[in-house]
C-alpha cells in the first residue's frame, strides 16, 4: 500500500474553495430550550422547541435531558414548516427517542441518532430536501410524541449548529 499525504476535502485537494466548517472553522450557534410535557398531552403532540431555524444551518450535537416520562417511549425530532405549518420530516434527526428514564446533565441523549454518518456536515435544508426549488424559508425544529406517555415531565433540548453555505 502507498503513503497517502492527501488533502481529505477533495475540493481543497482540487484547489477550490470549500466550505469554512469544513476547514478553517466556523463560528458555533447554540440554541436551548426547556419545556413542560403535561399528563394530558395526547399522542401526536407537537414540541415546537425551536421556531423558524435558518435551513442553512449544519446541526453537530443536539442533546437531550429529562425527567422520567413513565410510559413516555416514543418520540421524534425533526422538521416542520414554520407558524404551525405542516410536517416536512417528523423523524429526520431521531425517531422513537424514549423520555421515560431520567437523563441528568453529563448523560445527555442524541436527538441526532437518525442522521446516518454519511449525512453527518449536511445542512437541514439537505437532509431533508437539497432541491433548490423546495426551499421556502426556515424549518421549526419539533419533537413529536408518538407514544407521549402518562405524566408529566420536564425536557431540556439543546443543540448546537454550524453555518453551512
Amino acid at each position: 500500500m502507498a503513503v497517502e499525504d492527501k488533502y481529505i476535502n477533495s475540493a481543497v485537494e482540487a484547489g477550490n474553495v470549500a466550505a469554512a466548517y469544513k476547514q478553517q472553522g466556523s463560528g458555533v450557534i447554540v440554541m436551548t430550550q426547556t419545556f413542560e410535557v403535561a399528563a394530558a398531552d395526547d399522542d401526536g403532540s407537537v414540541y415546537r422547541v425551536f421556531p423558524d431555524v435558518n435551513p442553512h444551518l449544519v446541526p453537530i450535537k443536539v442533546e437531550v435531558v429529562n425527567d422520567a416520562i413513565t410510559g413516555g417511549t416514543s418520540f421524534d425530532f425533526g422538521l416542520y414548516n414554520p407558524n404551525s405549518g405542516a410536517v416536512v420530516n417528523k423523524n429526520v434527526l431521531a425517531s422513537a427517542v424514549s423520555m421515560a428514564s431520567a437523563r441528568a446533565v453529563g448523560s445527555e441523549g442524541s436527538l441526532l441518532s437518525a442522521v446516518n454518518q454519511a449525512d453527518l456536515g449536511k445542512t437541514l435544508f439537505d437532509l431533508v430536501s437539497g432541491a433548490i426549488g423546495a426551499l421556502k424559508g426556515g424549518y421549526d425544529l419539533a419533537l413529536t410524541a408518538n407514544t407521549v406517555g402518562t405524566v408529566a415531565g420536564t425536557i431540556t433540548v439543546t443543540a448546537y449548529f454550524v453555518q453551512g453555505f
